[in-house]
C-alpha cells in the first residue's frame, strides 16, 4: 500500500510538468529569419509586400462635406498565404531580424475572392488623415526574447479562422498619403484554416 501512494504521489505531481512540456514550442531555429510553427516543426518564411494601396468612400466624402471619411487599404495578392498553420495556435520565431520585440504587430486581412486587404488609415477633408490601424483588426500576442535579436511570438488566445500579417515594423501611412509617396508595406503573412 505504501509504495502504490508512493508512485501515486509520483504521477500526480509529474502530470502538470509532462502537460507544460507538451505545450511549449521547441527552441528556435539558430539561422537567421522568420519561422512558423506547423506541428512539431519550425517552417521558414519569405516577407510578404502590398502591392499597392486602395481609397475607399471617396464620394462618400466629397459629397458629405468632409463629414464622412476615406479609407485607405493596403492590398495584398493572392486570397490565401502559402504559410497554413495546422490548428488555430499560433508559435513564431524570428531570428536575427528585430533589435527589439516591442514594435511586433499582428493584424487580421479582410479577405477578398483574389487579394486581402488592410484598413491602414482614414481621412477627412477637414480634420486630415488618421493613421491609425483599426484596433479591431489587431491581435494580442505575447512576445518573449529568447536571446539575442531571438523573439517568440505566440498568440494569447486561439485564431479564429481566417488571415494574418505580422509586421516587424508599421510605417507612416499619414507622411506617406501627404508626400504622395509609392510605398510597400510588408510583414510576414500566414492563414489558419483549419477545421
Amino acid at each position: 500500500m505504501k509504495n502504490n501512494l508512493s508512485r501515486l504521489f509520483v504521477v500526480v505531481l509529474c502530470a502538470p510538468l509532462t502537460v507544460l512540456a507538451q505545450n511549449a514550442p521547441p527552441a528556435c531555429p539558430v539561422a537567421t529569419g522568420a519561422y512558423f510553427l506547423k506541428g512539431a516543426d519550425w517552417i521558414s518564411m519569405d516577407p510578404s509586400h502590398s502591392i499597392g494601396f486602395k481609397t475607399t468612400n471617396v464620394a462618400g466624402a466629397a459629397f458629405s462635406y468632409g463629414a464622412a471619411k476615406a479609407r485607405i487599404k493596403a492590398q495584398f495578392r493572392d486570397a490565401k498565404s502559402p504559410y497554413q498553420l495546422r490548428d488555430s495556435s499560433l508559435a513564431m520565431c524570428l531570428v536575427g531580424l528585430l533589435d527589439s520585440g516591442r514594435d511586433l504587430t499582428l493584424a487580421r486581412f479582410q479577405e477578398e475572392k483574389d487579394r486581402r486587404e488592410l484598413p491602414m488609415a482614414s481621412m477627412r477633408l477637414w480634420t486630415g488623415i488618421n493613421s491609425q490601424m483599426d484596433p479591431k483588426v489587431v491581435i494580442p500576442i505575447q512576445v518573449d526574447k529568447k536571446g539575442d535579436k531571438v523573439y517568440l511570438l505566440t498568440s494569447k488566445e486561439p485564431l479564429p479562422l481566417g488571415e494574418y500579417i505580422l509586421f516587424t515594423i508599421i510605417p507612416d501611412v499619414a507622411a506617406m498619403v501627404k508626400a504622395n509617396q509609392g510605398t510597400s508595406l510588408g510583414g510576414y503573412d500566414f492563414g489558419n484554416h483549419a477545421k
